[in-house]
């Protein structure tokens, strides 16, 4: 699915959907309509972005609003430009609003001068919204007092949680040991001053080939379990004191499983969503993930059976040696 980048005025005087309810007789005296413009799974913290606009036939527009069932995040706001496409490909704005401004869960803007125009509506996933469902009431005025209203369909707020680009470094010193838990790399220092070696689930580690016996093989950027044996490079050892987990980890290879959200593409339409990770088989999973590259991607079940995770790989490093990966989560209990 592409995201909408545009919206015309014919799209509001055209036959719609979406039945706007006025307090008036004048039927055709003014129109409105929205585009939920978010595709990916909506998480805490992520952005829903609309875009709402309206026609008037009966003079120029006074005012836009929207009432959200349950109150955004900061950041929630109208913007005040509407947005166009120039021949040329490229994105233009023009100022068409004034005093944006969001109390509790309502927002609402000024409309300068027009009488018709579409602008944008943000609203950040709040806490309270997770595993919950929202909807959005929308509404417009114009300057003879005409007003129209439309509302979405209830959307559903996933129970993940998602964190982006972060990067894990081979060297010793640095922060190779990871917890599901934190969504968090940390350094041995770091594990060892804060006792949370309970915490890690699997260690970034980078060589060329490894020779666990006698035969040297491809070892490459790899994702290992603390408990797992034979599968760090040489040299690599796990402090004796600490808990080692043991994960279960099943690999996705290259485009088999991309993920738009952790990749960062808005032109990649596909995503990894609550079910996909929870629903997730680990039967006879090994505990390590070795020879991994850009776009591969790990399906994980902490040794406790607290959390399953999808780590996606956004980019590796072989000089550092580094990898940039991102992760979703979902607590299972």
């Amino acid at each position: 699915m592409k995201k909408v980048l545009n919206i015309t005025l014919g799209l509001f005087f055209a036959a719609v959907a979406i039945t706007s309810c006025k307090k008036d007789d004048k039927a055709t005296s003014l129109k409105n309509e929205f585009i939920k413009r978010t595709q990916s799974p909506m998480i805490v913290g992520e952005k829903i972005e609309f875009a709402y606009g309206a026609g008037s036939t009966n003079g120029k527009l006074s005012t836009m609003q929207v009432v959200a069932s349950i109150p955004g995040a900061p950041g929630t706001i109208f913007e005040m430009v509407t947005h166009r496409t120039t021949t040329a490909g490229t994105d233009a704005t023009t100022v068409v609003a004034t005093g944006a401004v969001t109390n509790g869960a309502t927002t609402t803007v000024n409309i300068t001068d027009t009488a018709a125009t579409t602008l944008r509506y943000t609203y950040v996933i709040p806490e309270a919204a997770r595993g919950q469902q929202v909807t959005f009431a929308f509404s417009v005025k114009n300057r003879a007092g005409d007003e129209a209203s439309t509302s979405t369909p209830a959307y559903s707020i996933t129970n993940l949680d998602m964190a982006r680009n972060i990067t894990v470094t081979g060297t010793a010193a640095g922060a190779r040991y990871f917890s599901i838990a934190d969504m968090k790399a940390y350094t041995q220092a770091e594990v060892d001053a804060g006792n949370l070696s309970a915490k890690i689930d699997f260690v970034y580690a980078y060589a060329a080939t490894i020779t666990p016996t006698t035969t040297a093989y491809a070892y490459g950027h790899s994702l290992v379990s603390p408990a797992a044996t034979g599968y760090f490079p040489a040299g690599f050892t796990i402090p004796a004191a600490w808990v080692k987990n043991s994960t279960a980890m099943e690999r996705k290879i290259g485009t088999a499983l991309f993920d738009g959200q952790l990749k960062n593409d808005a032109n990649i339409s596909t995503y990894v969503d609550e079910r996909d990770i929870r629903e997730q088989s680990f039967a006879g999973s090994a505990n390590y993930a070795i020879t991994l590259t850009a776009d591969y991607s790990i399906f994980m079940k902490t040794a406790d059976g607290k959390y399953n995770a999808y780590i996606y790989v956004n980019s590796v490093n072989n000089t550092t040696p580094s990898a940039i990966i991102g992760i979703k989560r979902i607590r299972n209990f």
